[in-house]
């Protein structure tokens, strides 16, 4: 499913049909913030247009999940380029990001990517997507087992389950975590198929 040799590209190779995920950014959701939050004087000197690619780069250049991630796309054929593959945008509702396989390119939701360690969830989770696309020639549209299986990977992998997240979604009881674990893993595969409309949630 590589681009042409050298073009560092995600995906099938020209021409070859791609098909968009609708459920763009399920796995990646952050729990509501409870009122306003303050802004800091050096947050203050950053617009959402300079945060986020700042912290996109930040999180490319120091997150050890995500270089390992890059370059087993890179050794796979699908090199990862900054300015191609990923996206900074305005998204609707609470999503944090998702992977546009029609574009191989990764939307990072800048009014919702509130901090540095959110920006480097989102960009694991939508990562393994996009390795996913790349190696296992995922269909997100006809195969509810490719897709199930991509979101489960993604938010198992990503660090979306940990505890600490669990706890702020105000998921949780210390005796229970895996199995509140085992629902976190499961519960974007089933919003990504009830999104398809394969089934209902």
């Amino acid at each position: 499913m590589a681009g042409a040799p050298g073009g560092g590209e995600l995906g099938p190779a020209a021409g070859e049909p791609l098909l968009q995920r609708p459920d763009s950014g399920q796995g990646s959701p952050e729990p509501p913030a409870h009122g306003k939050p303050q802004q800091g004087f050096l947050s203050s000197l950053f617009t959402r247009d300079q945060s986020c690619p700042l912290m996109l780069q930040k999180t490319l250049d120091t997150n050890p999940y995500v270089k390992l991630l890059l370059d087993a796309m890179k050794h796979s054929g699908c090199a990862v380029n900054r300015g191609r593959h990923f996206s900074c945008e305005v998204c609707d509702g609470n999503v944090s990001g998702g992977f546009d396989a029609s574009t191989s390119q990764i939307v990072l939701c800048e009014n919702n990517i509130r901090n540095q360690a959110h920006m480097g969830r989102v960009v694991t989770h939508e990562l393994i997507h996009a390795f996913d696309h790349c190696r296992a020639h995922v269909h997100w549209f006809t195969n509810i087992r490719h897709l199930a299986c991509s979101e489960i990977r993604a938010a198992s992998l990503s660090g979306d389950c940990s505890l600490v997240n669990e706890l702020f979604r105000l998921r949780f009881g210390l005796k229970q975590h895996h199995q509140i674990e085992t629902s976190c893993v499961s519960r974007p595969a089933m919003n990504s198929q009830s999104c398809l409309g394969l089934v209902s949630a």
